[in-house]
């Protein structure tokens, strides 16, 4: 063997030891959480399914619900953190898992405008069993067959990743964010007299029957005990508008626009999960009990889903859009025309519309 040979073998041995070294002592730094070969996963949300045509987690998630399961199905690690509304969204979380695949599973939460609303309770306790634990629910008052939610409901967000690859390697490593869906609905009901006559408060009542108070730890709908959603707010409004807006007349040049003063009444509701194919009534009633209205509301609310680009589906425009109105128009005691606002768009209801 020729000395040039004796010093290739001397120099490959040498650099085998160095990477050798170099990997035991990053190894060590994983577990001693020492050094720069340390670990560090991190993991960020986004909540763009929305009709802001961006990621608004930002402005609106204040606290954060992260829990993650290994493939057996135990639950690693969890962790609840409150964070400050902002602009952007550079918000993560550091996760302190060995490598491998994870089910990651985030109820989140936004706030409330209103002091005393109510918020959906995720189950599991503190230390959840199985991921199956982790469902919602909202609190109901009264007793079955008559019980109801009268109050504003903190906004909940939901988000769901599995078979997570955390890998094994060095650094800081960020995760593929998990994408949120808003579970809460706010829903602004606008009845007005035709004639300009005043509306009392107590002239009529408002309810969306429901049954969609729990959800499973998939946002899957699981409840089926009929309950009601009852306003939160109700107040006395009034509104000026071109009497020939609610006549087919309106669309042409030759109308006569003749200006009206319409008074009436403003209620705000909010609601669990609207899911495509699930039958929710509005009803407004009048002071002797009489159904003045009652619609399917999801139907309803799909009327327009047309109107807005990027909505593919009926459940993706229900997911995507929060913050519904609609507007009645009331003349002589009952619903006039047979017309009707949503999202300030006028549509004409089915003709089989429950009166």
């Amino acid at each position: 063997m020729t000395m040039l040979e004796l010093r290739r073998i001397w120099h490959t041995c040498m650099l085998l030891g160095m990477i050798a070294l170099g990997t035991a002592s990053c190894d060590s730094a994983i577990y001693d959480d020492e050094g720069d070969c340390a670990v560090h996963y991190r993991v960020s949300f986004r909540y763009t399914k929305n009709m802001l045509r961006g990621d608004a987690f930002g402005p609106q998630v204040t606290r954060v619900h992260l829990y993650v399961f290994n493939k057996q199905g135990r639950l690693v690690t969890e962790q609840t953190t409150d964070r400050e509304l902002t602009t952007d969204n550079n918000f993560f979380m550091e996760v302190s898992v060995v490598p491998g695949t994870y089910d990651l599973l985030a109820w989140c939460e936004g706030d409330s405008p209103i002091a005393n609303a109510t918020s959906f309770v995720i189950g599991g306790g503190g230390t959840p069993a199985a991921i199956s634990d982790l469902g919602a629910t909202l609190p109901l008052q009264g007793t079955a067959p008559n019980q109801y939610s009268d109050r504003d409901i903190t906004r909940l967000y939901h988000g769901l990743a599995t078979n997570v690859n955390f890998p094994d390697t060095y650094g800081i490593v960020d995760i593929a964010p998990i994408y949120l869906t808003r579970d809460t609905k706010h829903l602004s009901v606008l009845l007005q007299n035709m004639d300009g006559s005043a509306m009392e408060r107590d002239e009529y009542t408002f309810a969306i029957e429901a049954s969609n108070s729990a959800m499973d730890y998939r946002n899957n709908i699981i409840s089926s005990t009929p309950f009601s959603y009852r306003p939160w707010s109700t107040e006395l409004t009034s509104a000026s508008f071109d009497q020939n807006d609610t006549e087919p007349e309106a669309r042409t040049e030759k109308a006569t626009r003749v200006q009206t003063e319409a008074n009436g009444l403003l209620a705000e509701l909010t609601t669990g999960r609207l899911i495509a194919g699930h039958h929710p009534k509005l009803v407004v009633r009048n002071a002797d009990g009489k159904d003045v209205i009652r619609i399917d509301l999801i139907r309803y609310l799909l009327l327009v889903k047309s109107k807005y680009e990027g909505t593919n589906s009926d459940q993706n425009y229900l997911d995507c859009y929060d913050d519904y109105t609609m507007m009645f128009f009331i003349e002589n005691g009952t619903w006039a025309k047979a017309k009707i606002y949503i999202n300030n768009w006028r549509v004409v209801p089915p003709q089989d519309t429950e009166l």
